[in-house]
């Protein structure tokens, strides 16, 4: 009896822990109401999907790059108060973010993240938390129902840190931000007033996340994201893992709750290459491949039309520079960057015979296999492997990480599987969305799912151009009418999208009502909130196959 006693008083003691002290937690969800639950008449879930959402990104590049925390369990003073440490004072340290942005290293922000919040978050911010939970909390009042919650690490761009938090290991950040995860499940269970009746749940089948969902509750897949998947990375063509390890990383990541795995992010690695990226960023992403594999992208012909980006390259002085602030390019920088001819170009690599048995490992374990950021090559081996087998594929931030074709969108949806639109303002999301629809048509129910890449160094939508003569009025209610959304506050700023865009994850709930208000918005709407449904269809259908 004593021992209950003492251990009742253990979970008493962990749950108030994470509960923060009165007035810690500064930030209002600006919406009233119940979120709607259960099914529609026909027994599909209602709501729609977000299907790339980097919720731990403050994590990734080595911890030391993304300032702020999606919660912590002392407050939001201590989540999203402590921008000066990561970026100085006057943001200039944030070296990683500058470039990214830019293409130059220099530049500073105002760092004033909790209580004025007058340097931060804004929509076009890469490296400040955009998902804390009370954020992430009002997009689900308005209708959010599935999220996944991608994992994220590369170890070239965390290698190059100056200053960091924690290993560069791939699979060891990835179970670092599945901890996470899971603490932030407790922290919302523990302001719900205990485990289990909390709106945030990690689901680990198609099964479970219906469950979810028809309990009105936010469903959170695992995803990975990574350079190196399962940390196998190639040095000058060779592998750095065997098939062996493979099947024994993957299964660990199985039972560690990961449903969805990208076969490639930024660089080549031991599966495929990487499709190539544009502008100042592609540049910098090469001397990550060159840092990393040995050696420099190849490029040649796509395969199709419309394919592949135009490479840019770094001048030796410009490589000098770099290596002023990230002294391990330092010999890369003396070596210099080839030439490529002019025009669009595509990654020669295709897939190897390691990433062909990584692929029928993800099948045998009826997992969700994620072909963004594939080469061209890549992925049409991998959409031929999977006609060949009826397995479902996954494209979760569609026309990133290379330009998916007409011809590619039909034979995606022909095997059953899923994409999305990235986030616009309202009235270009609505056309995506329908133009998404013309291909989802092709599936039953058809919906089309959002992929935000919050936090995945993107910026969100900025003010509507004709906002100021055609706001989004406050208050609005949500899709089914059951809400009521005020402006949202956090500390002393007050958010308005007609003024500040998409400044955090809780302004889609702003978002939707204005998209809802475009011509045609409510066809679009309609679509994304059957998107729920579709991807847990596509997700299922991998479990039968």
């Amino acid at each position: 009896m004593l021992r209950v006693l003492l251990t009742s008083a253990a979970v008493a003691l962990a749950t108030c822990a994470l509960v923060p002290a009165a007035g810690a937690d500064d930030a209002a969800v600006g919406a009233r109401g119940a979120p709607f639950r259960g099914t529609n008449a026909h027994g599909e879930v209602r709501g729609y999907v977000d299907a790339h959402v980097h919720i731990t990104a403050d994590q990734r590049a080595g911890g030391r790059v993304v300032s702020g925390k999606p919660f912590d369990p002392r407050g939001i003073e201590f989540a999203l108060g402590e921008d000066a440490g990561v970026h100085g004072a006057d943001g200039s340290a944030d070296v990683t973010g500058n470039l990214l942005r830019s293409g130059l290293p220099f530049g500073t922000h105002d760092t004033h993240g909790w209580p004025t919040f007058a340097g931060w978050p804004v929509f076009d911010t890469i490296t400040h938390q955009q998902t804390y939970h009370v954020w992430l909390q009002r997009a689900w009042m308005a209708g959010l129902r599935l999220v996944v919650a991608q994992t994220v690490e590369d170890e070239p761009l965390c290698r190059i840190q100056p200053s960091r938090a924690h290993s560069c290991s791939e699979p060891v950040a990835v179970r670092a931000q599945i901890r996470t995860l899971r603490g932030l499940q407790r922290y919302v269970d523990a302001r719900a007033g205990g485990r289990g009746r909390g709106w945030f749940r990690l689901v680990d089948s198609p099964a479970a996340a219906r469950r979810a969902i028809e309990g009105g509750r936010l469903a959170v897949v695992i995803g990975v994201e990574s350079s190196n998947p399962l940390g196998c990375s190639e040095r000058l063509g060779r592998p750095t893992c065997t098939a062996a390890e493979v099947d024994r990383r993957l299964d660990l990541f199985h039972r560690l709750g990961v449903r969805t795995l990208f076969v490639a992010h930024w660089v080549n690695n031991a599966f495929t290459g990487a499709a190539l990226e544009g502008g100042a960023r592609g540049a910098f992403i090469n001397v990550f491949n060159r840092l990393q594999t040995g050696a420099w992208l190849r490029t040649g012909a796509c395969p199709q039309p419309g394919q592949g980006e135009e490479p840019e390259t770094l001048s030796r002085g410009e490589l000098q520079v770099l290596a002023g602030f990230f002294p391990i390019t330092t010999p890369i920088a003396d070596e210099g960057m080839p030439s490529y001819p002019p025009g669009r170009q595509c990654n020669v690599e295709g897939l190897t015979a390691l990433g062909r048995h990584l692929i029928r490992g993800l099948m045998a374990r009826h997992m969700l296999i994620e072909i963004d950021h594939l080469s061209e090559r890549a992925r049409e081996q991998v959409l031929a492997m999977a006609e060949r087998r009826g397995y479902p594929l996954v494209s979760s931030h569609t026309d990133t990480g290379g330009t998916w074709t007409g011809r590619d969108l039909r034979r995606l949806y022909a095997v059953g599987g899923f994409a999305t639109a990235r986030p616009d303002t309202a009235r270009r999301l609505a056309a995506r969305i329908l133009e998404l629809g013309r291909f989802a048509h092709r599936v039953r129910g058809g919906g089309v799912g959002l992929g935000s890449d919050t936090g995945g160094f993107a910026a969100l939508p900025g003010p509507r151009p004709d906002a100021a003569s055609d706001p989004l009025t406050y208050p609005f209610r949500s899709r089914d009418g059951k809400v009521t959304f005020e402006r949202q506050r956090t500390g002393e700023r007050t958010f308005d999208l007609n003024a500040d865009g998409v400044g955090h994850y809780g302004l889609f709930a702003d978002l939707l009502a204005d998209m809802r208000r475009a011509e045609r918005g409510t066809q679009a709407a309609r679509l994304l909130f059957g998107s729920a449904e579709a991807y847990l269809r596509t997700w299922r259908l991998a479990g039968a196959r």
